[in-house]
Protein backbone atom coordinates (compact mmCIF):
# COMPACT_ATOMS: atom_id res chain seq x y z
CA UNK A 1 0.00 0.00 0.00
CA UNK A 2 3.23 2.45 0.53
CA UNK A 3 4.92 1.37 -2.38
CA UNK A 4 6.81 3.75 -4.77
CA UNK A 5 8.96 0.90 -6.28
CA UNK A 6 9.27 2.22 -10.22
CA UNK A 7 6.82 5.04 -9.82
CA UNK A 8 8.26 8.66 -11.59
CA UNK A 9 8.29 11.02 -8.97
CA UNK A 10 8.78 15.07 -9.95
CA UNK A 11 9.77 17.35 -6.44
CA UNK A 12 10.80 21.23 -7.38
CA UNK A 13 12.81 22.88 -4.73
CA UNK A 14 14.63 19.33 -4.24
CA UNK A 15 18.29 20.69 -3.63
CA UNK A 16 17.51 21.83 -0.70
CA UNK A 17 14.93 21.28 2.88
CA UNK A 18 11.81 19.21 2.38
CA UNK A 19 12.03 18.67 -0.99
CA UNK A 20 15.74 17.19 -0.59
CA UNK A 21 14.85 15.25 2.06
CA UNK A 22 11.48 13.56 0.24
CA UNK A 23 13.72 12.81 -2.42
CA UNK A 24 16.30 10.88 -0.52
CA UNK A 25 13.46 8.76 1.26
CA UNK A 26 11.76 8.03 -2.02
CA UNK A 27 14.91 7.28 -3.67
CA UNK A 28 15.18 4.36 -1.01
CA UNK A 29 11.60 3.43 -1.49
CA UNK A 30 12.52 2.52 -5.16
CA UNK A 31 11.16 5.61 -7.02
CA UNK A 32 12.82 7.16 -9.89
CA UNK A 33 12.93 11.02 -9.40
CA UNK A 34 13.14 14.13 -11.73
CA UNK A 35 14.64 16.71 -9.36
CA UNK A 36 13.82 20.31 -9.73
CA UNK A 37 15.66 23.17 -8.51
CA UNK A 38 17.07 26.76 -9.45
CA UNK A 39 20.44 25.30 -8.62
CA UNK A 40 20.98 21.34 -9.38
CA UNK A 41 24.66 21.21 -7.64
CA UNK A 42 23.81 20.31 -4.20
CA UNK A 43 22.27 17.68 -5.95
CA UNK A 44 25.22 15.87 -7.68
CA UNK A 45 26.52 13.02 -5.35
CA UNK A 46 22.86 12.21 -5.45
CA UNK A 47 22.54 12.06 -9.10
CA UNK A 48 25.59 10.46 -9.39
CA UNK A 49 25.27 7.25 -7.22
CA UNK A 50 22.04 6.72 -9.09
CA UNK A 51 22.13 8.03 -12.44
CA UNK A 52 19.96 5.21 -13.82
CA UNK A 53 16.93 6.50 -11.67
CA UNK A 54 17.74 10.48 -11.53
CA UNK A 55 17.34 13.05 -13.52
CA UNK A 56 17.77 16.58 -12.09
CA UNK A 57 16.95 19.65 -14.28
CA UNK A 58 17.37 23.43 -13.64
CA UNK A 59 14.45 25.47 -13.88
CA UNK A 60 12.16 28.20 -12.60
CA UNK A 61 8.81 27.33 -11.52
CA UNK A 62 7.74 30.84 -12.34
CA UNK A 63 8.47 30.31 -15.75
CA UNK A 64 5.43 28.31 -17.44
CA UNK A 65 7.52 27.07 -20.35
CA UNK A 66 10.30 25.70 -18.39
CA UNK A 67 7.57 23.79 -16.23
CA UNK A 68 6.45 22.03 -19.19
CA UNK A 69 10.21 21.71 -20.86
CA UNK A 70 10.56 19.58 -17.37
CA UNK A 71 7.62 16.98 -17.72
CA UNK A 72 8.43 16.93 -21.33
CA UNK A 73 12.08 15.26 -20.42
CA UNK A 74 10.46 12.93 -17.57
CA UNK A 75 8.43 11.38 -20.63
CA UNK A 76 11.66 11.39 -21.84
CA UNK A 77 13.17 9.37 -20.06
CA UNK A 78 10.89 7.79 -17.63
CA UNK A 79 7.80 7.62 -19.66
CA UNK A 80 5.51 9.57 -17.50
CA UNK A 81 4.73 10.95 -13.97
CA UNK A 82 3.13 9.68 -11.11
CA UNK A 83 3.79 11.44 -8.72
CA UNK A 84 4.69 15.65 -8.57
CA UNK A 85 5.59 17.32 -5.32
CA UNK A 86 5.63 20.82 -5.58
CA UNK A 87 8.19 21.79 -2.75
CA UNK A 88 9.98 25.11 -4.45
CA UNK A 89 9.00 28.55 -2.29
CA UNK A 90 10.47 31.55 -1.38
CA UNK A 91 10.14 34.66 1.57
CA UNK A 92 11.53 37.91 2.55
CA UNK A 93 10.56 38.82 5.96
CA UNK A 94 9.91 42.37 6.41
CA UNK A 95 6.61 44.67 7.53
CA UNK A 96 4.05 44.99 4.60
CA UNK A 97 4.73 48.61 3.89
CA UNK A 98 8.68 47.76 3.48
CA UNK A 99 7.91 45.35 0.57
CA UNK A 100 9.00 46.85 -2.85
CA UNK A 101 6.53 45.56 -5.86
CA UNK A 102 8.98 43.07 -7.21
CA UNK A 103 10.26 41.41 -3.75
CA UNK A 104 6.04 40.89 -3.61
CA UNK A 105 5.74 39.68 -7.02
CA UNK A 106 8.86 36.91 -6.50
CA UNK A 107 7.15 35.77 -3.43
CA UNK A 108 3.71 35.60 -5.65
CA UNK A 109 5.01 33.94 -8.56
CA UNK A 110 7.50 31.43 -7.30
CA UNK A 111 4.98 29.79 -4.33
CA UNK A 112 1.65 30.16 -5.87
CA UNK A 113 2.13 30.65 -9.58
CA UNK A 114 5.33 28.17 -9.79
CA UNK A 115 3.17 25.60 -8.16
CA UNK A 116 0.24 25.86 -10.67
CA UNK A 117 2.87 26.24 -13.31
CA UNK A 118 3.96 22.07 -12.52
CA UNK A 119 -0.01 21.66 -11.40
CA UNK A 120 -0.92 22.05 -14.70
CA UNK A 121 1.94 21.26 -16.80
CA UNK A 122 2.11 17.43 -15.61
CA UNK A 123 -2.18 17.38 -16.02
CA UNK A 124 -2.18 15.55 -19.60
CA UNK A 125 0.18 13.36 -18.98
CA UNK A 126 -1.10 11.91 -15.19
CA UNK A 127 -4.89 11.94 -17.39
CA UNK A 128 -3.13 9.94 -20.23
CA UNK A 129 -1.89 7.44 -17.60
CA UNK A 130 -5.25 6.69 -15.88
CA UNK A 131 -4.12 9.35 -12.65
CA UNK A 132 -1.84 10.15 -10.20
CA UNK A 133 -0.87 12.45 -7.38
CA UNK A 134 0.14 15.76 -6.83
CA UNK A 135 1.55 17.02 -3.22
CA UNK A 136 1.57 21.02 -2.63
CA UNK A 137 3.57 22.05 0.33
CA UNK A 138 2.02 24.66 1.94
CA UNK A 139 2.67 25.88 5.36
CA UNK A 140 0.61 26.44 8.84
CA UNK A 141 1.02 30.22 7.25
CA UNK A 142 -1.74 29.28 4.90
CA UNK A 143 -4.16 29.28 8.53
CA UNK A 144 -2.63 31.13 10.73
CA UNK A 145 0.16 34.61 9.88
CA UNK A 146 2.41 37.16 11.85
CA UNK A 147 3.78 40.74 11.05
CA UNK A 148 6.47 39.63 8.82
CA UNK A 149 4.81 37.54 6.58
CA UNK A 150 2.12 39.20 4.37
CA UNK A 151 3.47 37.95 0.67
CA UNK A 152 4.78 34.78 1.79
CA UNK A 153 1.04 34.03 3.88
CA UNK A 154 -0.88 35.16 0.97
CA UNK A 155 0.92 32.78 -1.24
CA UNK A 156 0.79 29.65 0.93
CA UNK A 157 -3.04 30.69 1.39
CA UNK A 158 -3.62 30.08 -2.19
CA UNK A 159 -1.71 27.21 -2.65
CA UNK A 160 -4.38 25.90 0.00
CA UNK A 161 -7.28 27.04 -2.28
CA UNK A 162 -5.25 25.83 -5.32
CA UNK A 163 -5.12 22.49 -3.83
CA UNK A 164 -9.29 22.11 -3.09
CA UNK A 165 -9.98 23.93 -6.73
CA UNK A 166 -7.74 20.97 -8.37
CA UNK A 167 -8.58 18.05 -6.32
CA UNK A 168 -12.24 18.86 -7.49
CA UNK A 169 -11.15 19.69 -11.16
CA UNK A 170 -9.57 16.24 -11.26
CA UNK A 171 -11.18 13.78 -9.69
CA UNK A 172 -13.16 12.85 -12.34
CA UNK A 173 -9.30 12.21 -13.88
CA UNK A 174 -7.98 10.19 -10.71
CA UNK A 175 -5.62 12.53 -10.31
CA UNK A 176 -5.70 13.08 -6.07
CA UNK A 177 -4.37 16.99 -5.40
CA UNK A 178 -3.82 17.10 -1.49
CA UNK A 179 -1.47 19.64 0.29
CA UNK A 180 0.87 19.47 3.17
CA UNK A 181 1.46 22.16 5.95
CA UNK A 182 4.13 22.15 7.44
CA UNK A 183 4.77 24.27 11.01
CA UNK A 184 8.46 25.45 11.58
CA UNK A 185 10.48 23.09 9.69
CA UNK A 186 14.18 23.54 10.37
CA UNK A 187 15.57 24.45 6.88
CA UNK A 188 17.91 27.01 5.13
CA UNK A 189 14.18 29.30 4.61
CA UNK A 190 13.35 28.96 8.23
CA UNK A 191 16.79 29.76 9.20
CA UNK A 192 16.86 33.04 7.74
CA UNK A 193 13.80 33.99 10.40
CA UNK A 194 15.44 33.57 13.43
CA UNK A 195 18.21 36.25 11.88
CA UNK A 196 15.19 38.45 10.51
CA UNK A 197 12.96 38.59 13.55
CA UNK A 198 14.85 38.63 16.88
CA UNK A 199 13.42 36.03 19.40
CA UNK A 200 12.00 34.13 16.84
CA UNK A 201 14.26 30.84 17.70
CA UNK A 202 13.02 30.23 21.61
CA UNK A 203 9.42 31.31 20.77
CA UNK A 204 9.11 28.58 18.73
CA UNK A 205 10.02 26.14 20.79
CA UNK A 206 7.78 27.77 23.86
CA UNK A 207 4.73 27.87 21.56
CA UNK A 208 5.38 24.62 19.98
CA UNK A 209 3.50 21.77 21.92
CA UNK A 210 6.33 19.08 21.46
CA UNK A 211 8.38 21.31 22.52
CA UNK A 212 11.06 21.34 19.63
CA UNK A 213 11.83 22.55 15.76
CA UNK A 214 10.75 20.29 12.96
CA UNK A 215 13.36 18.99 10.62
CA UNK A 216 12.37 18.18 6.87
CA UNK A 217 12.30 14.27 7.65
CA UNK A 218 9.53 14.82 10.23
CA UNK A 219 7.60 15.96 6.46
CA UNK A 220 8.30 12.37 4.72
CA UNK A 221 5.90 10.45 6.41
CA UNK A 222 3.10 12.68 4.74
CA UNK A 223 4.44 12.77 1.67
CA UNK A 224 5.19 9.23 1.75
CA UNK A 225 1.71 8.19 2.56
CA UNK A 226 -0.21 10.84 -0.35
CA UNK A 227 1.92 9.57 -2.79
CA UNK A 228 0.48 6.04 -2.48
CA UNK A 229 -2.10 3.91 -2.67
CA UNK A 230 -2.67 4.39 1.08
CA UNK A 231 -4.13 7.80 0.20
CA UNK A 232 -6.72 6.95 -2.85
CA UNK A 233 -9.71 7.51 -1.35
CA UNK A 234 -7.91 11.35 -0.05
CA UNK A 235 -8.24 14.22 -2.26
CA UNK A 236 -8.43 17.80 -1.61
CA UNK A 237 -7.32 17.91 2.07
CA UNK A 238 -4.34 18.89 4.24
CA UNK A 239 -2.41 17.28 6.78
CA UNK A 240 -0.40 19.74 9.16
CA UNK A 241 2.80 18.50 10.31
CA UNK A 242 3.70 21.18 13.04
CA UNK A 243 4.21 19.85 16.03
CA UNK A 244 1.08 21.01 17.55
CA UNK A 245 1.02 24.72 16.79
CA UNK A 246 -1.89 25.52 15.37
CA UNK A 247 -4.14 23.05 17.70
CA UNK A 248 -2.64 25.43 20.71
CA UNK A 249 -2.96 28.40 18.95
Amino acid sequence: MYSLKNKVVLITGASSGIGLAIAKEFMSSGAKLLLLDRDTKPLSDLREKNPRRICTVVTQVQERDQCFAAVQLALEQFDGIDVLINSAGVNTRMLPEEYEQSTWDQIIDINLGGTFNMCQAVFHTMKDRGGGKIINIGSILSLVSNAYAAPYSASKGGVLQLTKSLACAWAKDSINVNAILPGWIDTPLSRQAREDIPGHAERVIETTPLGRWGVPEDVVGAALFLATKASDFVTGTSILVDGGVTAQC
